[in-house]
């Protein structure tokens, strides 16, 4: 019975201590739609509050009810997203793929989502320069991400400070469609236990038609069915400002610390693999969930660490200034 009682809280200690959330909000919309217009000030309102805070944000444009120079730019992969939602009307508004909000209640429909659990982490990083190059994604589960349906994984460009035509002629549009670097349907995202699970994918990029300074990346995991559509998790990042370094083998660019667990739940210890800043060393340590020291050492390439109790724990790997953590649950 103490066994059960001490597994149940492992399982509401890690759902706790799920991955950031960040929701994503899709305005469907055109330059000659006068509601849209309408709508306009209570939107930015929002996106202003929020964007890059919590909130990645998508202007999805589309061909009615009057021509459109986002829309005509890219209609193949905007009318893609158009169908996916099946919007029959604008304005329209999507937070995370299940609120249909109007623009007075984007608030309160953010606030619902900010506030759900999630155990995805999406990290995403840049190889190249302000015309062409790739991106990497690497996506980790830290527990089941309870979707029996398709996920897809997305990376939208979006550019600012674009001339608007029609009623915003002399005004200018914000986080406006320009691409999905992974097409239009995105890239199959498919998790295995044991927990956390890493995946890491790459896009390339040719921003060379847009000003690269105006450009933010939208990311995300989404549910891909005609019933399930709901992200799972978001990012969003000034492109021109995503990390940037060497690709490693894994094909993710970085040069932040990284703990790898190559068993969790793992029985009477720890196994874990270090990836250290640059050239740098690092110190790994172990700690019970109350915050108390367990073990310290130097890290290396690998690191076994035997614990006598049961538990969860907190790994912790400092290099180059930069602090990596990860848990881990042993079991008897």
């Amino acid at each position: 019975m103490r066994y059960l009682a001490m597994f149940a809280l492992l399982i509401i200690s890690v759902s706790a201590m799920g991955a950031d959330r960040v929701v994503l909000y899709e305005e469907f919309m055109n330059c000659g739609c006068s509601y849209c217009w309408g709508a306009e000030p209570s939107v930015n309102a929002f996106v202003n509050n929020h964007v890059g805070n919590g909130l990645a944000v998508i202007r999805v444009h589309v061909s009615w009810p009057g021509s459109d120079p986002i829309y005509n730019a890219n209609p193949s992969q905007q009318n893609v997203r158009k169908g996916f939602y099946n919007v029959t009307g604008v304005p329209h508004n999507e937070i995370d793929g299940i609120l249909s909000p109007s623009a007075s209640q984007l608030e309160g429909a953010y606030s619902n989502r900010i506030n759900q659990p999630t155990d995805l982490a999406i990290s995403v990083a840049r190889n190249g320069d302000n015309e062409t190059g790739s991106i990497s994604v690497r996506l980790i589960a830290e527990a089941e991400i309870g979707t029996t349906v398709m996920t897809r994984l997305f990376a939208t460009v979006v550019e600012d400070d674009i001339p608007g035509a029609g009623h915003w002629s002399g005004s200018y549009f914000d986080q406006a469609f320009r691409y999905n670097l992974f097409g239009s349907a995105g890239v199959l995202v498919e998790f295995e236990s044991p927990y956390p699970d890493t995946l890491f994918f790459e896009a390339d990029y040719d921003i060379s038609s847009w000003v690269s300074d105006n450009l933010y990346l939208a990311t995300f995991v989404q549910e891909y069915s005609s019933a399930n559509k709901e992200v799972i998790n978001a990012s969003w990042a000034k492109f021109m400002d995503l990390e940037t370094g060497i690709n490693n083998p894994d094909g993710f660019v970085s040069d932040l610390p990284e703990l790898i667990l190559h068993s969790n739940p793992s029985v009477g210890g720890i196994q874990v693999s270090a990836v250290m800043s640059g050239d740098g060393g690092g110190i790994i340590s172990v700690y019970d969930t109350v915050g108390r020291l367990i073990t310290s050492r130097s890290a290396s390439d690998y690191n076994s660490f035997q614990l006598d109790e049961p538990g969860l724990y907190i790994v912790r790997l400092e290099s180059g200034g930069k602090i990596a953590t990860t848990r881990a649950i042993v079991t008897r």
